[in-house]
């Protein structure tokens, strides 16, 4: 059995080592680029105690092995610090504890406040605990790497290749092909080891790279005066650090910086102030008196943060990722790459040609509101509505930060105006307007990237299409949907309240979560006018049951149908019924004509950010005015379909005698009255005089509304409203209200008459969430830049 490993980090050698321990096997180590790695610039600690209980588990054992093995005790060059571990109590801590000293007897306890206090530390948040952990401490991972490579280059059946990796061809029997520099082979399995180079090198030979991220990491080794603390870990800060085997002291923050490039990259000099900062409040008795080195690299980091086998492409294929630790796999490599060689090989070994690993999904990452407290979960950021706006924040979101976002949505799965995506439909917006790419086109879920992973990029190009089919933008959102994790299908937001732990989002009247911030992205519903409230719903319905009403419609192809309505959809219902034959059909609308977008450079300028920003420096009745007469750019129907009902009418004029289709702008629908034989009366104003017309079925596509948010009383009370009874939305679009105390509420889609035409529509989707992220941690994550502009306004 031939098997590539690729990446000599310290997860990729410890995984070949034990692979090569099981006869009958051949392994092939692959490096990477030469440099500094995450392994050569890791701080090397490890300890038995983590919050997550996978990551516990494998750091738990790992230790263990260590320990029980000395030769392996004396490559990695163990020195043996003890560790303290500073977070907030949490039901079950005392059972994660007694986990790590059922394997380490007499080494784990808690400590309060106070021991913490005369162990050095202060400025401690209220309630914070410790876990001291005296066997604990750090290992020199390169040192360990290297011996594990010079081992597998002298071994009898392992191999070390110089790498890069230049391609990965998976093969219908299931093994996958590897070419590198020097040759290239065809293996029974392949793991990607790569650390921060996975998801490049996944996407870069068109292999679905989800869910992993790069993280830049940094650390600085210091001379200190002063008693030197244990290695030590602060949740309530991200600081972290341990003494050096030379009496320094190595300490990091927590970067927050994602999507950075794998190798090295340069210090960020803030990152090193803060954790000065931060180290000389925590532990004022120590004295830093300069700096020795800084160390600056990448990680990759999945959700969950666990080091762990996944499959690439599910059970099609033998390639596995082996990666995606919280940025210290160090502490876990040993047990996880038992793990990881016994599921690799077990399969096989039985005669079974498939292997479905572990999912991460069925291990989410557990914060401190999840661990059995009997509270709902606690998040960051809270959206209501799973459409393009939140979808759009969301992308963004698990880019730049790891705290947990959770969108809710009412619908039971992923979809966008499912009813009115027939065949034919176009889209109004261009395909480079997708969830990210306007802000960071770098990203995994760019719309370019969906159609390359899915293996429809050249079929495509090939339809020329002048606008992207509107079914096809719905199935990228389901794509990124899947892919972002973070959306609760079917559920029905039905109260939202404000407390003293934030928002508390209630579904089926049953608190389902707390946050610190709330974002509203409801989206649009039908609207009904009062004179169809009364008609037989089998005769007169909204134009998304229009599908689902034409089998019954079918016998009555030739009795005359109107659709009010002279928007996109009703133009969509028209060429829908045209095309199923329909040879009476009469579309009526309020204005004088249909009128079609403006799709002119000049209309686009509307759309920019810097016509956004122009519009806030307005004052509101001139900034209305301006929405208002600029609407049609937006709100009209495209060009394209205005030209296929055309055509397909004067189609029916060569095959009736007559157009199947009648266009009648200018009617102002007042009245409907059902009459005895089931007819529709409709009554019309118009221009020159009162028209009736008289129609077997009526399809309303009479425009749609904001839906409101399910606020509670109380918090209803608090939001401040403008003069007709909109929410007050600032140029952050934060929405306007009492008593915030920090949690802070983002509304997407009603601002119309604040932010212009871009409000509601998916021209600035980015644009606008980078601006709410921006606002949301109070700092430049995505600079929104659009200078280069002709147009002053």
């Amino acid at each position: 059995m031939r098997i590539c490993v690729i990446g000599a980090g310290i997860a990729g050698t410890l995984l070949a080592r034990r692979l090569t321990s099981y006869p009958g096997v051949e392994v092939d180590l692959v490096t990477g680029v030469p440099g500094t790695d995450a392994t050569a610039a890791s701080g090397g600690g490890v300890r038995g105690f983590e919050t997550h209980p996978e990551q516990r588990r494998l750091a738990a054992e790992s230790l263990a092995e260590l320990f029980e093995t000395p030769d392996l005790l004396d490559q990695a060059g163990y020195v043996e610090t003890g560790c303290t571990y500073l977070l907030t109590p949490y039901a079950g801590l005392e059972a994660a504890v007694a986990e790590v000293e059922q394997l380490h007897p007499g080494s784990t306890e808690i400590v309060d406040a106070s021991a913490l206090r005369g162990r050095g530390w202060h400025g401690l948040p209220d309630g914070t605990v410790g876990v001291l952990e005296k066997r604990a401490g750090f290992i020199r991972p390169d040192q360990l790497r290297s011996l594990v490579i010079s081992e597998l280059a002298s071994g009898k059946n392992s191999r070390v290749v110089p790498g890069p990796v230049l391609g990965l061809v998976p093969h219908p029997d299931g093994s996958v092909s590897c070419r590198t520099p020097g040759a290239g082979g065809r293996y029974d399995l392949v793991v990607v080891a790569a650390g921060p180079w996975t998801p490049g090198l996944l996407a870069g030979n068109a292999l679905p790279a989800e869910p992993y991220r790069t993280k830049a990491i940094q650390v600085a080794v210091y001379d200190v005066d002063g008693a030197l603390p244990t290695m030590f870990i602060d949740e309530t800060s991200d600081l972290y650090g341990r003494p050096t085997a030379d009496g320094g002291l190595l300490l990091g923050v927590d970067t927050h910086r994602w999507s950075v490039p794998p190798g090295s990259s340069q210090p960020v000099p803030d990152l090193a102030t803060e954790a000065v900062r931060i180290a000389a409040e925590r532990l004022p008795h120590l004295r830093l008196l300069g700096t020795r080195h800084t160390v600056s690299n990448a990680d990759c980091y999945a959700d969950p943060p666990v080091l762990t086998l996944w499959s690439v492409l599910g059970s099609t294929h033998r390639l596995f990722t082996f990666t995606g630790g919280s940025g210290g796999s160090v502490k876990t490599a040993l047990a996880a790459s038992r793990t990881a060689a016994s599921d690799l090989l077990g399969p096989l070994v039985t005669g079974e040609s498939t292997r479905t690993t572990t999912s991460r999904t069925e291990n989410k990452r557990m914060t401190n509101s999840e661990r059995g407290n009997g509270h709902p979960p606690r998040y960051h950021t809270i959206g209501i509505g799973a459409g393009p706006s939140n979808l759009s924040l969301a992308a963004l979101y698990k880019n730049v930060t790891t705290e947990k976002l959770a969108l809710f949505d009412s619908r039971p799965v992923a979809g966008w105006h499912t009813p009115l995506l027939y065949p034919g439909v176009r889209m109004q917006t261009g395909w480079m307007k997708d969830l990210v790419s306007l802000v960071d086109p770098r990203h995994e879920l760019t719309f370019l990237n969906y159609l390359v992973t899915s293996g429809r990029l050249y079929a495509l190009i090939n339809s020329q299409f002048d606008a992207l089919p509107r079914i096809e933008y719905e199935r990228y959102l389901a794509w990124a949907t899947e892919r972002l994790g973070v959306v609760n299908f079917d559920c029905r937001v039905d109260s939202v309240s404000i407390t003293d732990e934030g928002f508390q989002i209630c579904v089926d009247g049953t608190p389902v979560a707390l946050s610190e911030h709330l974002v509203l992205g409801l989206g649009t519903r039908p609207v009904w006018p009062e004179y169809v409230r009364g008609l037989d719903s089998e005769r007169a319905f909204i134009a998304d049951e229009l599908g689902a009403r034409l089998p019954a419609m079918d016998a009555d192809k030739a009795d005359p149908v109107a659709v009010i309505g002279g928007g996109q959809t009703g133009l969509e219902c028209v060429l829908r019924l045209l095309g199923s034959g329909f040879t009476d059909i009469r579309w009526i609308g309020r204005n004088q004509w249909f009128r079609s977008i403006d799709d002119s450079p000049m209309a686009n300028e509307l759309y920019r950010p810097s016509h956004i920003e122009f519009l806030q420096g307005l004052n509101r009745s001139k900034r209305r005015e301006m929405i208002v007469d600029s609407r049609y750019s937006g709100d009209a129907i495209t060009p394209g379909g205005l030209k296929a009902l055309y055509q397909g009418n004067y189609d029916g004029l060569l095959t009736l005698g007559r157009f199947p289709v009648t266009l009648l702008p200018g009617r102002d629908v007042t009245s409907a009255e059902q009459l005895a034989d089931g007819t529709i009366r409709l009554r019309c104003t118009t221009p020159a005089m009162p028209e009736e017309h008289e129609v077997r079925r009526l399809v309303i596509a009479a425009g749609r509304e904001h839906v409101q948010a399910p606020f509670d009383d109380d918090l209803r009370e608090r939001i401040d409203y403008d003069d007709d009874g909109e929410m007050l939305v600032e140029p952050d679009y934060s929405v306007r209200w009492k008593g915030m105390n920090g949690h802070r509420i983002f509304s997407f889609n009603a601002s119309r008459y604040s932010h212009g035409l871009t409000n509601a529509g998916l021209t600035q989707l980015p644009v606008r969430a980078a601006i709410v992220l921006n606002s949301m941690f109070d700092r430049e994550i995505y600079p929104i830049s659009d200078e280069l502009c002709a147009v002053k306004w």
